[in-house]
């Protein structure tokens, strides 16, 4: 790939001389894996050193904080520089024969672009709708009048039940299974009766949805994953939840349901959520947090119960020292007994 396509690409201009070499970049790396057609990257000034005694030619770097002898792009994040370099070397080539593969189930009644791409032994179901330069991998399940838009990646294996509706640009990566049934029961005595779910799920533009994560359709009207939401593997999003745009959300955390939770809002590993209350915009939850009243925007909460994050650092903090604290209160008690005695 040209040096110059990789400094548009990312904002960074190429230093003086740098059109003058010819050089073709074949890969982003490591600086221990690098050679002369790699790029590196130094987010952190600890990786410098590797960096400076690396074989790679091209250095993406802070600005401000060249390093000598090296073809160096200089900008504001190197780690945000990376991740969109990374994207102009991700092979999305398919590895089957198709476009559509002989051994797909194609319903006759679904419409299926021209340039989509589907794998063996994957099937899609009736009045089902695939748009332009998406692919779907292997033993996918798309079920009946699920809508899925343009350039979009499901991977081998991931279930899309009914009436789905996927945007543009969507990931949804291995096993996660979209539209599920809700955990709806009404209790009869002593027995649980199972409440169906009618709703759906709808995904927004540029949304990525981890292997693994279940996403639950709505009792009644739709949950609703916003644009630029990022999921990660192994996460429970139960009925009628709302995530908000560009709202992040770690491993294992589970949502459950009816809950509103805002833009922005960056939810930490292992989070659980108590349901029907609201996360609002730009909040922080921390990994493990247990969840159970509304968050206030900005908010920034950990712990169980999650409480106010420099609080539950001070508490933390301080349980290091219980120990003393309490031999301290004891030989305290022994003092005012003994003054007691003697009064």
């Amino acid at each position: 790939m040209d040096l110059d396509v990789i400094a548009k690409t990312i904002g960074a201009l190429l230093p003086p001389g740098g059109k003058a070499f010819s050089i073709d970049i074949d890969r982003i790396s490591s600086p221990e894996d690098a050679d002369e057609r790699s790029i590196v990257f130094v987010a952190d000034p600890k990786f410098r050193g590797p960096a400076v005694e690396s074989a790679a030619r091209v250095v993406i770097v802070k600005k401000g904080e060249p390093i000598v002898d090296k073809i160096c792009l200089e900008v504001s994040d190197p780690y945000l520089a990376f991740a969109k370099v990374g994207k102009l070397f991700e092979d999305r080539r398919t590895i089957f024969e198709g476009p559509i593969h002989t051994a797909a189930n194609i319903h006759p009644s679904a419409i299926v672009h021209e340039s989509a791409s589907i794998g063996p032994f994957s099937v899609v179901g009736k009045d089902c709708s695939i748009g332009q330069g998406t692919v779907i991998g292997a033993l996918c399940v798309i079920e009946n009048k699920t809508r899925i838009g343009n350039n979009c990646r499901i991977d081998s294996g991931a279930v899309i039940r009914r009436e789905c509706e996927i945007g543009n640009r969507v990931i949804i990566q291995s096993n996660a299974v979209i539209g599920s049934e809700g955990f709806g029961n009404a209790k009869e005595g002593d027995r649980w009766v199972r409440i169906p779910s009618f709703g759906s799920v709808v995904i927004g533009d540029d949304a990525e949805i981890g292997a693994n994560t279940t996403i639950d359709r709505g009792a009644l009207g739709p949950t609703v994953i916003g644009s630029g939401v990022k999921i990660d593997n192994l996460v429970q999003v139960a009925h009628n939840v709302s995530l908000g745009d560009n709202t992040a959300v770690a491993a294992q955390a589970g949502i459950a349901g009816s809950m509103k939770i805002g833009k922005r809002v960056m939810i930490g590993g292992q989070a659980g959520f108590a349901g029907q209350f609201e996360v609002e915009d730009d909040a922080f939850i921390g990994a493990q947090a247990g969840v159970s009243k509304t968050v206030k925007k900005g908010k920034q909460v950990t712990g169980y119960p999650a409480r106010d994050l420099m609080t539950m650092r001070r508490i933390e903090a301080a349980q290091q020292y219980l120990p003393e604290f309490l031999k301290e209160v004891k030989r305290l008690r022994k003092e005012i007994e003994s003054l007691k005695k003697q009064a």
